[in-house]
């Protein structure tokens, strides 16, 4: 088996993440997988709006376009919200994806309901999402914490503490009144959030609470893409490359 080439890109023009989010994908490194990170250099550096998406979708497609050139097999994009995905998938032939679908069709798989728990002003961009996926029958609900993508990059103990009781509290309230089945995260910045969590949830209901780890989600189906020659449709996504200098 051929070296396996991936690239995250991170759709922010910050480096603040590129550490932890490397970091919660290491375990899928080994002398058969690389995983290599670039954040984009213009743009906003948080997203947590449809403008933010707007205005670093560009950016997002030239790391793309960029990617392949360089022989990478596949792109990650480490954004719930997929910037800049859809279109990028017009404009490669390796597989592209964002997020969402990894962490949503996972969690699917493993129960009938599924709740989201995000950041906060996101809420009615995500059910955007659900709707454009034909999956609302699967949904449970979304569930916004107080705290914002900003909130979320290199928290203290005690940060990451009180964002966890948060996170509990609220997938309580999901499979509690909501009859949610499995939780995903709907921010690629919830990293080292997913286990924890779980082990809380399965010792309070005595069940197994399936939690998807976003990041792990999105890598792990990726190399399942690329392993199995699988990339996106080209009658879905019609193959229309474009000079990254224009």
């Amino acid at each position: 088996m051929r070296l396996m080439k991936l690239k995250i890109v991170i759709p922010v023009n910050t480096t603040e993440f590129t550490e932890q989010i490397s970091q919660s994908v290491n375990k899928f490194r080994s002398d058969k997988v690389t995983i290599d990170l670039e954040h984009i250099t213009q743009g906003t550096s948080f997203i947590q709006s449809r403008l933010d998406l707007a205005t670093n979708a560009p950016h997002v497609i030239a790391c793309v376009q960029r990617a392949e050139k360089e022989g990478y097999d596949g792109v990650f994009v480490t954004d719930m919200d997929m910037c800049g995905v859809e279109a990028a998938r017009q404009a490669v032939k390796i597989p592209v994806i964002g997020g969402f679908r990894p962490s949503l069709y996972s969690a699917m798989s493993l129960s009938q309901k599924v709740s989201i728990l995000t950041v906060r002003d996101v809420v009615d961009l995500q059910d955007e999402h659900i709707r454009a996926f034909g999956v609302c029958e699967n949904l449970a609900s979304i569930l916004p914490l107080s705290k914002s993508v900003n909130e979320l990059k290199h928290p203290t103990a005690h940060a990451k503490e009180k964002i966890l009781a948060e996170l509990y509290e609220l997938a309580c309230l999901a499979i509690d009144r909501d009859g949610a089945g499995s939780l995903m995260f709907g921010c690629t910045g919830f990293t080292d959030y997913a286990a924890p969590l779980a082990e809380r949830l399965n010792a309070k209901y005595q069940q197994n609470v399936p939690v998807m780890d976003p990041n792990c989600c999105a890598i792990g189906y990726l190399i399942m893409l690329v392993a199995n020659q699988l990339s996106q449709s080209g009658i879905s996504y019609p193959y229309h490359p474009i000079d990254e200098k224009r």
